[in-house]
C-alpha cells in the first residue's frame, strides 16, 4: 500500500492574480508552485486560476503540469476579451503523474427563474461553473480519476443542481460509463475535491450528496474548520476533499503554510491517504 497526498485550494481572483500574482517583487504563483513541489502532492484540486496566473504558475512548476479548460473556453475570441479573460477561470489538476485523460465538464449555473436571476446579477455570481476530470494510470494502483470543482457561492437552488451533475458524472464514471471520453477507465478510484460553498452538517442538501456518494464507496475527508475569511458567515469547512472509503486517512486538516496564507483568503485542505 502507498500513501499519498492530495489537496485543493481556492487561490482567490485578486486584481493581483488577475494581473499575474506579482505584487512588489512577490510572485504569488511562486509560492503556491513552492508549496506544491516541496509537499509532493499526488496532485492538487485548485479554483480561481485566470489565464496569466495559470501561466505563469506553470513556468514556476518544475515537476508538475497543469490540467482543464476554462470556464468560458480557450478560444481567440473569449482571449480578445478583456472582461472574459480577467474572470475565465479554470479549476485546474496539479499532478506529476501520468495523465491519460484530461477533460472539462460543464454543469448548470444559468437560473431558471427571475427571482434568481435578479439575486445572481445583483450579486454578480452569475458565471459558468464547471467540473475537471482527469485520469491518473498508476503502476501501483491502477487507474486513478480526480474531479475538481467550484460550486455556485449564492444560491441554493443553483449548488442542488450542481451537485445532481456532479454525483451523474461521478456514478457514471464508477460503473463504467460506456463512452469514448470515459473508455480506458474500469473501476476507477475516485478523488472529488474543490470549493462547494456548502457546509457539511448545515446544508441538508450537501450532507445528502456525502450521503449518496458514501452509498457508491466515496467518502468526505472529515475537516470542520473554517476555511474562508470572506464577509459570508460560512462557520465550518466549504473546501471539501473526497476519497474511496476503502482508503485509509492517516491525516488530514488545514494547509498550513504561512507564505501560502498571503496570496487568498481561504485555507486550503490536504489529506493523506493510504491507497488500498
Amino acid at each position: 500500500m502507498d500513501t499519498i497526498k492530495v489537496g485543493t485550494l481556492n487561490t482567490q481572483n485578486s486584481k493581483v492574480n488577475r494581473e499575474g500574482g506579482i505584487k512588489d517583487g512577490v510572485d504569488n504563483t511562486k509560492i503556491l508552485a513552492d508549496h506544491i513541489e516541496s509537499n509532493g502532492y499526488y496532485s492538487f484540486g485548485t479554483q480561481e486560476l485566470t489565464r496569466k496566473f495559470s501561466n505563469k504558475l506553470l513556468d514556476n512548476l518544475k515537476t508538475y503540469k497543469l490540467y482543464g479548460d476554462y470556464r468560458y473556453g480557450s478560444s481567440k475570441l473569449v482571449k480578445s476579451v478583456k472582461s472574459f479573460d480577467s474572470f475565465n477561470e479554470n479549476n485546474a489538476i496539479i499532478t506529476n503523474q501520468r495523465v491519460i485523460m484530461n477533460g472539462t465538464k460543464h454543469i448548470p449555473w444559468f437560473p431558471t427563474n427571475p427571482k434568481d436571476l435578479f439575486i445572481s446579477l445583483k450579486d454578480a455570481s452569475i458565471m459558468a461553473r464547471i467540473a475537471t476530470i482527469v485520469g491518473i494510470l498508476d503502476d501501483n494502483f491502477g487507474n486513478l480519476i480526480h474531479i475538481n470543482t467550484h460550486l455556485d457561492y449564492r444560491l441554493k437552488s443553483i449548488q442542488t443542481k450542481q451537485l445532481k451533475a456532479l454525483y451523474k458524472i461521478i456514478k457514471d464514471l464508477v460503473t463504467v460509463y460506456p463512452s469514448p471520453f470515459f473508455k480506458p477507465f474500469t473501476d476507477p478510484c475516485v478523488i472529488l475535491t474543490g470549493d462547494f460553498n456548502m457546509e457539511a452538517g448545515i446544508d441538508k442538501h450537501f450532507d445528502e450528496f456525502i450521503e449518496a456518494l458514501a452509498r457508491i464507496g466515496i467518502k468526505r475527508v472529515e475537516v470542520n474548520d473554517k476555511t474562508n475569511s470572506s464577509k459570508f458567515s460560512n462557520q465550518t469547512a466549504i473546501d471539501h476533499i473526497f476519497v474511496p472509503s476503502i482508503w485509509d486517512i492517516e491525516d488530514a486538516g488545514l494547509i498550513s503554510d504561512d507564505e501560502l496564507s498571503k496570496i487568498t483568503d481561504h485555507k486550503g485542505v490536504y489529506a493523506k491517504v493510504k491507497v488500498k
